[in-house]
């Protein structure tokens, strides 16, 4: 067991598995939920395959993390070769918890735990079904979405969607996303409102790659020439080439700049302080952080329909309804509309106060201890996995 001391009233401990410290949203909330609980004197570990990454510099630096033995190669499959190790190490180390960072991972996480004192716990960090998919594939994604559920201890969810998709398949409990920093609100507080006859500051923010679709951005951007305009793009990923090449194409090259990966949380803010406007056209999300980081930043937001979970935010955000995913022209007219008719700083931080870092974490301890002090139920292999 963990070799730690256990103050009372915290007699259970917890590792948090993370398959390496990425530049993604989930990375970031294994990180700070496993900082949090040490500061809040749980027994806790980071495990993960790999100690490297964008992220790696949230970790605490007393917080202990052990490797789990991982042959390498394409991320999914290292990660079903991982199931010995992993299983190995919940029993030598027991944890009273397992916790898995998100998707890939929950069905890692619960089967290393059957057989064991060890609860597991999974996250859904994307949709549960995507936009637009039909017919057999949705049938068989949420099923399995239902079976690793009913496989696991607790299922966390960030939205009343999720929720009903996954009703009857086990403890399915919906959480804040931990993600609106005390840096993010002194930004907001020190933001200042565009200077007239300046530009109008644009900002988009993720991984450069299929799933942000930041292409429909920068073709719905070219139906706005007749408007000011400044784009900064934020993130990495293989897609930046081709970005590049498309903002060549399309005439808009001098209007956007690509700023990197932007590691560090106080400067992330800043420049989200300082934007009119997030553009969120993603194919596909599970709650979508940054949208909620800009709103907390006090910055507007258009976002496409990439979940219904964005869907109470945005209105209570009093921000535009989100578009379809992928319609250029419809997200062309939402961003035009946002930028004529701006909405309130106030009432869009108001929106995401819940989401707040600590009030959100003290949630996710709250439930690891009801789940801690739970009678152990019996977790069965679901068919739809044997």
């Amino acid at each position: 067991m963990f070799q730690v001391s256990r103050p009372a009233g915290r007699a259970f401990s917890v590792a948090v598995y993370l398959y390496r410290p990425g530049d993604g949203g989930l990375d970031r909330v294994a990180i700070l939920l496993a900082n949090h609980l040490l500061r809040r004197g749980v027994p806790v570990e980071l495990w993960m395959a790999h100690r490297d990454g964008p992220a790696a510099h949230l970790i605490d630096p007393a917080l202990p993390v052990r490797l789990v033995p991982s042959p390498g190669g394409v991320r999914r499959l290292s990660m079903i070769a991982q199931f010995p190790a992993l299983a190995a190490m919940v029993r030598r180390h027991r944890p009273a918890i397992l916790y898995s960072a998100g998707n890939q991972s929950n069905m890692l996480v619960a089967f290393a735990t059957l057989g064991s004192d060890t609860r597991a716990v999974g996250r859904i960090s994307n949709p549960i079904v995507r936009p637009g998919q039909r017919g057999a594939g949705a049938w068989a994604r949420l099923a399995k979405f239902r079976a690793i559920a009913r496989l696991s201890d607790l299922t966390i969810v960030m939205g009343e969607h999720d929720r009903a998709l996954l009703a009857q398949s086990g403890d399915v409990r919906l959480l804040p996303r931990p993600t609106v920093t005390p840096a993010m609100e002194r930004a907001r507080a020190a933001r200042a409102l565009r200077a007239p006859g300046s530009p109008h500051r644009l900002l988009m923010v993720g991984r450069l790659a299929e799933q942000k679709d930041q292409a429909t951005a920068l073709h719905a951007l070219t139906w706005l020439s007749h408007l000011d305009w400044r784009l900064t793009i934020v993130g990495q990923g293989p897609l930046q080439a081709d970005l590049q090449r498309q903002c060549a194409a399309l005439g808009i090259a001098d209007r956007v700049d690509f700023a990197g990966y932007v590691g560090c949380p106080e400067a992330l803010a800043t420049l989200m302080a300082q934007a009119d406007l997030l553009l969120q056209p993603s194919r596909w999300e599970g709650l979508c952080a940054t949208l909620i980081e800009a709103l907390a930043c006090g910055a507007q937001v258009v976002a496409t329909d990439s979940t219904p979970n964005i869907r109470p935010i945005l209105a209570d955000a009093a921000q535009h309804p989100a578009t379809p995913v992928g319609d250029a022209a419809a997200f062309a007219r939402a961003i035009e509309r946002a930028l004529t008719h701006p909405s309130c700083p106030v009432r869009a931080a108001a929106a995401v106060d819940d989401h707040g870092v600590d009030r959100a974490l003290d949630r996710y301890l709250r439930a690891f201890e009801s789940l801690a002090d739970a009678p152990a139920r019996a977790r069965q292999p679901s068919p739809a996995l044997s």
